[in-house]
């Protein structure tokens, strides 16, 4: 292999080690219960919580009260639903999705103020309402 084509692997390493770097860094961390529920008990009715899971798992693993429901896949066609004049909330099971859902949302002009995992929520037995899934429509 010549000293060019070495350069040049070792300059797109260096590149992905940057990528990844700033990938790293825009990630927001995902809150602990406890501090997902004092933000919550502190700002209230100013946050708009999302719950990007699906329907069914909110009715058999409960969600936060007041909580509005558009799966992770479904975010992106349905921003005109998710209101940009609040700051959000983020929440499903562990984070996982909703940092996904979180990073979508910000590119596109909303505030993510939080993310959260609601099996830890649930483990502390804090409190969380059992929606009824939506019927299909046939």
């Amino acid at each position: 292999m010549n000293r060019r084509a070495v350069l040049g692997i070792l300059g797109g390493f260096v590149s992905l080690s940057r990528l990844l770097k700033a990938l790293a860094a825009s990630e927001q961390k995902v809150s602990t219960a406890d501090e997902l529920k004092a933000l919550i008990e502190k700002e209230g009715k100013n946050l708009f919580v999302l719950d990007v899971r699906e329907p069914k798992e909110l009715e058999e693993m409960g969600t936060l009260e007041g909580s509005f429901n558009v799966p992770v896949g479904d975010v992106e066609k349905r921003m005109a639903e998710i209101p940009k004049g609040k700051p959000l909330v983020v929440v499903c099971a562990r984070g996982r999705r909703a940092g996904r859902a979180a990073e979508t949302l910000k590119k596109n002009g909303y505030e993510v103020k939080a993310l959260g995992g609601l099996l830890e929520w649930k483990e502390k037995n804090y409190p969380l309402v059992y929606p009824k899934a939506e019927a299909k429509k046939q």
